[in-house]
C-alpha cells in the first residue's frame, strides 16, 4: 500500500504531461500551427488506387545582376543541398517537404551551436563530440523518417547509408585549442 500512493501520483502525472502538449503561447504571440505528417492506412488485401506522383518543385533561381557588376558567388546553405538530394531521391510531397526543410534548417543551426559551443570552450572531447553527433542524426533520422511511407523510407535509408547526415557535422580544430582523445 505504501507505493501505491506515489505509483498513482506517477501515473496521473505522466497522463497529464501526455494530454498537455505544450505550453499557451505568450502574450501577443501568435499560436504555431502544429503540423501533422501523412498516414496512410492500408487493409490487408485492399489495393488504393494509382495516383501520379507530385509535381517536382525545385529552388527559385537567382536573379543575375545588373551588367557592369560582377556578383560574387552565391552560397548555397546546407539544407538546400540537402532538400534538393533529399527529394530527388525519396520524391517528397510538397507537405512533407516543407516539414523536411524545416527539420534541416533546424539541423543547420543544431550544428552551428554545437561548433559555437566546443569553439568557446577552447576543448574538443572527440568521443564527446562523437557522442553528441550520433544522437543528433539519430534524432534527425527519426523526424524526418516518421514523414515517411515505407517505400520513402527504404530510398531515405539508402541515403542515410551513404552518409547523407554526416554532411556539415566535420569540425575543423583551431590553433591553440585542446584535444581530448
Amino acid at each position: 500500500m505504501k507505493y501505491a500512493i506515489p505509483l498513482g501520483t506517477i501515473l496521473l502525472v505522466a497522463a497529464a504531461a501526455a494530454l498537455h502538449r505544450s505550453a499557451p503561447p505568450a502574450a501577443g504571440e501568435k499560436p504555431r500551427a502544429m503540423v501533422r505528417p501523412e498516414v496512410r492506412e492500408e487493409a490487408w488485401g485492399e489495393a488504393l488506387p494509382h495516383q501520379d506522383p507530385p509535381a517536382k518543385t525545385s529552388l527559385p533561381l537567382p536573379v543575375p545582376p545588373p551588367a557592369g557588376k560582377v556578383a560574387a558567388p552565391a552560397k548555397v546553405a546546407g539544407w538546400q543541398k540537402l532538400i534538393v538530394k533529399v527529394d530527388s531521391s525519396v520524391e517528397l510531397t510538397s507537405i512533407q517537404r516543407s516539414a523536411v526543410e524545416q527539420i534541416l534548417k533546424d539541423r543547420e543551426e543544431e550544428i552551428r551551436a554545437l561548433h559555437e559551443s566546443v569553439l568557446r570552450s577552447g576543448v574538443i572531447d572527440i568521443r564527446r563530440y562523437d557522442w553528441q553527433a550520433d544522437t543528433m542524426k539519430e534524432g534527425w533520422f527519426r523526424k524526418i523518417d516518421a514523414l515517411l511511407d515505407r517505400a520513402q523510407h527504404e530510398r531515405f535509408l539508402a541515403l542515410v547509408q551513404q552518409g547523407m547526415l554526416n554532411e556539415g557535422l566535420a569540425f575543423t580544430v583551431e590553433p591553440g585549442m585542446t584535444v581530448l582523445d
